[in-house]
């Protein structure tokens, strides 16, 4: 792809991602939904037979009406139970992922990948595996964190989408079925269900309170750009002359030096 083809290619994107997120917003408005779990529970208890499809559907599309799928994961709870919404959550969760997977993949991967930083470009490719994948699963499933950046990251490897699906199935599955369960605990009395999901939920916010554990994932964040940094730096210095291993004293004081080895 062409710089000239990239840059149009941009622009239509970005013009096509503001006019879906006008379309989500209206679309919200004539709904009435708020950012309450009473709101978005009354308008899919209003679509009758259709609910479970309806739900879907907004699940698949919460990012362009502005709801985090914590709050959407947790209405399905409460509208169909622990199992109908860990299915249909799930279902509306892996929707979305394959839909930004595919995006990325049809922008062509190549033409993607020469836009990410080089010193990326190795770690995309180990991602890529089965080590990837299940990377993959487990931040799909965690309670928190945007799923889209995980998907969108996968389709910049070189995963198979065999390899793909199962990693994004069970991780979509997994997140929807825990605050299926909170939601479903809730409407059915159970308070030892809604503990547990709460407590699961605190448990994998507990390693983020740790200044090491934020340290360690910051040096992740900036590894990258200081490798290539670096790597910049020794393309950039040629090799060493004969005055190479020159001391800095010595290269200081040239007159004392002759000094030294004059008879």
């Amino acid at each position: 792809m062409t710089p000239r083809n990239w840059v149009r290619l941009r622009w239509l994107g970005a013009a096509v991602l503001l006019a879906a997120i006008a379309a989500g917003l209206v679309l919200r408005a004539r709904l009435g939904i708020e950012w309450s779990l009473e709101s978005v529970r009354a308008v899919v208890d209003d679509l009758g037979i259709w609910a479970p499809i309806g739900f879907t559907g907004i699940v698949a599309v919460r990012s362009l009406l502005l709801l985090p799928s914590q709050l959407v994961l947790t209405v399905g709870g409460l509208a169909f139970g622990t199992a109908g919404g860990t299915v249909w959550g799930g279902l509306g969760l892996l929707l979305n992922g394959v839909a930004i997977f595919a995006v990325v993949r049809w922008l062509g991967l190549e033409s993607v990948r020469t836009r990410v930083p080089k010193a990326l470009h190795r770690a995309l490719d180990a991602a890529g595996g089965r080590a990837g994948a299940a990377g993959l699963a487990v931040a799909t499933s965690y309670p928190v964190g945007p799923i889209a950046i995980y998907q969108a990251a996968a389709g910049l490897t070189r995963m198979s989408v065999a390899l793909y699906l199962m990693a994004a199935t069970l991780g979509c599955f997994g997140r929807a079925g825990l605050y299926a369960t909170f939601g479903g605990g809730l409407v059915e009395g159970r308070t030892i269900q809604v503990a547990a999901a709460l407590g699961v939920i605190a448990i994998s916010l507990i390693p983020l309170a740790h200044p090491r554990v934020r340290a360690r994932l910051a040096a992740l964040l900036e590894r990258p750009g200081a490798e290539a940094a670096h790597r910049e730096g020794h393309a950039g210095s040629g090799p060493a002359g004969p005055e190479g291993d020159v001391s800095a004293g010595e290269r200081r004081h040239p007159i004392q030096q002759g000094d030294r080895n004059a008879p």
